[in-house]
């Protein structure tokens, strides 16, 4: 999952990304390294606060991640990394943990006993360990939420602090 900010109802973040890009690069460089400091843990803190089972931690918080460019920032969480140990694949299956499943599915299971002798459950509940589905998610879609507006706030100071450290020859673009 990835939400990007979206500028285009907003002047004053379509300034900011007009002054970062007319910048020097390393003025430029120096803003993305700054944001990504205050705004990737602020990000997996939001999404871990929100987060109650050991699924959700998996899939959604330990995938979370933030990307600055001179023109965006992107929040992203369960597009990275590989299957967990029971097969669960975070890239594709997120949305279990994220938006929950039907609790009352009952599916046939096929089993094996010790002795290698294979068997039928006709009924099983196979996703009551999931939450009860829920449009707007649980986890990411709260914390996006929540911190959009925070870190378009953050954005804008960054890129003010940065030009202003600039000007006055405090930093020499790190």
């Amino acid at each position: 999952m990835v939400v990007r900010l979206d500028v285009l109802n907003s002047p004053e973040l379509q300034a900011i990304i007009l002054a970062v890009r007319a910048s020097k690069k390393e003025i430029a460089k120096a803003i993305r390294q700054q944001t990504k400091k205050v705004v990737a843990p602020e990000w997996q803190r939001a999404v871990a606060e929100r987060s109650e089972s050991l699924l959700e931690s998996r899939v959604l918080v330990a995938t979370a991640t933030a990307l600055v460019s001179n023109q965006n920032v992107k929040l992203r969480s369960a597009s990275k990394g590989r299957k967990l140990s029971g097969g669960l694949d975070p890239k594709t299956q997120y949305h279990v943990a994220e938006y929950g499943g039907d609790r009352e599915d009952v599916r046939p299971v096929e089993g094996k006993s010790r002795k290698g002798k294979t068997y039928k459950i006709p009924k099983r509940h196979t996703k009551r360990q999931l939450r009860p589905r829920k449009k707007a998610g649980y986890v990411f879609g709260p914390s996006v939420a929540d911190m959009v507006p925070r870190i378009a706030s953050l954005w804008t100071q960054t890129v003010v602090r940065v030009f202003a450290e600039a000007l006055e020859g405090k930093s020499n673009g790190s």
